[in-house]
């Protein structure tokens, strides 16, 4: 029984985490993908019935809005939609997609619905298990996966199971701290700038922002069921408005990512894909043997120049790729200390490993072999 549970936790996990290990995550923001929600045969919600718009076309037209403000002001940028006219794209080619396109962060629009119709307001979610129970908006949000036929594409797709729930969390701690970023952004501006009710940000076990390797957010402009809100987002200027609100907010967190590493022209340089770098300017260091600081990956090489925040800096290659390591060190103490100066510097993923013979191996093991 045990391995049985063992072979269908790996199974359930491929479909995400082939793409979550593999990708070579950066600061960058090049490509983002916009996820219009529903669209065809799927309506999502009809608001109050006065109008013949539904929640599908409301998404797209704001969807639009959005990928044009930022094609006009931000030709850097490569805007990918999961749908650009009024087809229903099935939920698991939407995240496909935005993973195939190797894209640096995925934003999906949709419009609110509930029983009371004073209930209005914007809200924006990030992935999450919301204490393992559904929420509302997962509820209306999820089910359409079991009303496509090929319903063996969602790999058995359970919130409740305790693999999700293992794979929600890995997820969490690779991109949660960016998708909070960009979602406390968007609520910021539907908030100051179009004088719309904040809900919040949450998190929730949401389909298609578990399944994307990028930092991702949904965004619910506001509830069809009120009638004002309806009629505000029924108008041309109102989704207007709200796409423009997404825009700032996306302008906004591109400029700070691309910002984080202080020196912005040396992390410009180093996310924007350069390939004529001196490979002499940085060392892979033979016969090392010491605790060090590993600060990130990357397929690139690196200028020394644009490791100068670290500490006698070294990379190691491994499977095609480059691990860039901070100091060398025999004292665990002060190998920790370092990883602390570097956390406080903005690197939060940053871990102790032990170093020799040009691999990476067990801390315990160094120290052993240092005694």
């Amino acid at each position: 029984m045990k391995r049985i549970v063992t072979i269908f936790l790996v199974l359930y996990s491929i479909p995400v985490w082939s793409y979550l290990f593999s990708s070579d995550y950066s600061l960058a923001l090049n490509k983002v993908v916009i996820d219009p929600g529903h669209g065809g045969k799927d309506p999502g919600n009809l608001g109050t019935g006065r109008y013949q718009a539904q929640e599908k076309d409301i998404a797209l037209d704001v969807s639009l809005k959005l990928g044009a403000y930022i094609k006009e002001n931000m030709p850097d940028v490569e805007v990918v939609y999961t749908r650009d006219k009024d087809v229903f794209p099935k939920l698991y080619e939407r995240t496909a997609l935005a993973n195939r396109e190797k894209a640096d962060l995925f934003i999906s629009i949709h419009c609110d619905a509930f029983s009371d119709p004073q209930a209005h307001g914007c809200s924006s979610f990030v992935v999450g298990m919301n204490h393992g129970k559904q929420s509302r908006v997962a509820i209306k949000e999820n089910p359409v996966i079991s009303s496509e036929e090929d319903r063996l594409n969602y790999g058995n797709f359970d919130i409740n199971s305790p693999e999700y729930q293992i794979e929600v969390s890995l997820y969490q701690k690779m991109y949660e701290k960016n998708s909070l970023l960009l979602a406390e952004k968007i609520q910021t501006q539907f908030r100051e700038r179009v004088s719309r009710r904040d809900r919040g940000v949450k998190r929730e076990p949401l389909y298609v922002t578990s399944r994307v390797a990028m930092p991702s957010v949904l965004v619910e402009l506001g509830f069809l069921t009120n009638p004002k809100e309806e009629d505000f987002l029924n108008t041309d200027q109102g989704k207007t408005y709200m796409a423009s609100a997404i825009y700032r907010a996306f302008k906004e967190y591109k400029s700070e990512q691309e910002g984080v590493i202080k020196e912005v022209t040396e992390l410009q340089s180093i996310v924007s894909g350069e390939t004529n770098l001196d490979q002499s300017h940085l060392h892979e260091k033979d016969d090392l043997i010491c605790l060090s600081v590993q600060v990130f990956s990357s397929s690139k090489k690196l200028k020394k120049k644009e490791m100068k925040d670290f500490d006698d800096p070294f990379y190691l290659s491994e499977n095609s790729m480059y691990k860039y390591f901070s100091g060398c060190f025999t004292d665990l103490q002060a190998v920790k200390a370092h990883q602390k100066e570097l956390v406080n510097k903005g690197y939060d993923d940053c871990f102790v490993v032990g170093v020799h013979n040009n691999k990476k191996i067990n801390v315990a093991k160094v120290l052993e072999l240092l005694k």
